[in-house]
């Protein structure tokens, strides 16, 4: 077997020995290439951030939230160039405003700044001035905003959830009797005090309030389902049994002479 070896000179015209560049030399090439991007990415992002914000995008689901109060907390603060923004501080002032249960921001390039925001669910009245959301935090909406349809809740500082909690029991167990709840609150004494829909006062004590259901389902059910209008308070603080108040009689109409 002979081997056939030939020279570049006898190589037929159409053939041409392929140009081989070394390794380190296309590694280098391509290094170099990919710094040239990254530069121009850098001098681009460089150029963006120098610019003035374009446009706030607000997005989200808003019935009680008014984009309007979200453009005036966040208005002043992107007024500055693009990169310069405190996004952390704009989160803040969003959830600063009553009906914003949670928030983010971020920037979106070239000159986007978008905020989501998710609004509270009112579920209950607290107090005097305030509500309370489907998550049990207590916030202070304008005066107007306080719907009075809600159920009534009260108690001292930290004890929403408590009192939410325990209103939510009650009202499951009550909801088909004469003492259907529309409000609950707990004093700073550990005292509970529930309000039926008909009027009636349900002085429950420092216990568990839910240890007062049989009661209020069997005796006073009975005794008051037809009478309900007439009873003022029901005091269930008794070991066993309980007392009633009863409405002050009305007053006797004067009888005008023919």
């Amino acid at each position: 077997m002979t081997a056939m070896v030939m020279t570049a000179d006898e190589l037929p015209a159409d053939e041409t020995p392929a140009l081989r560049l070394p390794r380190a030399l296309l590694f280098a090439l391509g290094l170099l290439v990919l710094l040239m991007a990254a530069l121009l990415l850098l001098s681009g992002a460089r150029w963006v951030g120098r610019q003035d914000v374009a446009r706030l995008q607000i997005e989200g689901r808003f019935t009680h939230l008014k984009v309007s109060d979200i453009e005036a907390v966040l208005r002043p603060q992107v007024q500055r160039r693009f990169g310069e923004l405190d996004l952390a501080a704009l989160r803040a002032s969003v959830q600063q405003l009553p009906w914003v249960a949670q928030a983010s921001v971020e920037r979106v390039w070239p000159g986007t700044v978008r905020v989501r925001a998710v609004e509270r669910m009112p579920f209950a009245r607290w107090n005097n001035d305030q509500l309370l959301d489907s998550q049990s935090q207590a916030f202070t909406p304008a005066p107007a905003e306080i719907a009075q349809n809600l159920p009534q809740l009260g108690g001292t500082a930290g004890k929403e959830a408590m009192v939410a909690e325990m209103f939510r029991a009650l009202s499951s167990q009550l909801k088909d009797s004469a003492f259907a709840l529309s409000g609950l609150s707990r004093d700073a004494r550990g005292e509970w005090l529930g309000h039926t829909q008909s009027g009636v006062e349900l002085r429950l004590g420092r216990d568990d309030p839910q240890n007062a259901v049989a009661t209020l389902l069997g005796p006073a059910e009975r005794l008051f389902k037809n009478r309900v209008s007439e009873v003022k308070y029901i005091d269930l603080r008794y070991t066993n049994g309980f007392s009633v108040g009863w409405q002050a009689a009305p007053s006797a109409q004067r009888k005008e002479a023919p």
